[in-house]
């Protein structure tokens, strides 16, 4: 987190909060079945960071994710999204099949 004081603030709360509701409280991670637990609302283009609100402090710009997603494409030190901010669904089923319904196994024909 930032060390600013705007994710302390009301308008961060609600706009929050509003993600969190669109979303359905779950990580908008196609094939993710991580508990609703430990959810973040991650901004898709970054913020700059200072105090106050900004363009990027909106809807269209933030994401619920889980914490384990949110790991997944957290800035560098260098202010780099790790996988360029690319959000892969890991794992398989019991049956073998890959969780992430993106994947080639998934699609027709294969």
């Amino acid at each position: 987190m930032a060390r600013n004081t705007y994710y302390r603030s009301p308008h961060w709360r609600a706009l929050k909060k509003a993600t969190h509701e669109r979303d359905g409280w779950r990580c908008i991670v196609p094939g993710c079945q991580t508990p609703t637990h430990r959810l973040t609302c991650d901004h898709i283009k970054r913020r700059p960071n200072v105090d106050g609100p900004t363009a990027y402090d909106v809807m269209s710009n933030t994401r619920t994710l889980c914490g384990n997603h949110d790991a997944l494409v957290k800035e560098t030190a260098t202010g780099k999204r790790r996988q360029d901010g690319k959000l892969i669904v890991k794992g398989a089923r019991s049956d073998g099949t890959p969780l992430d319904p993106n994947h080639p196994w998934h699609r027709a024909g294969s």
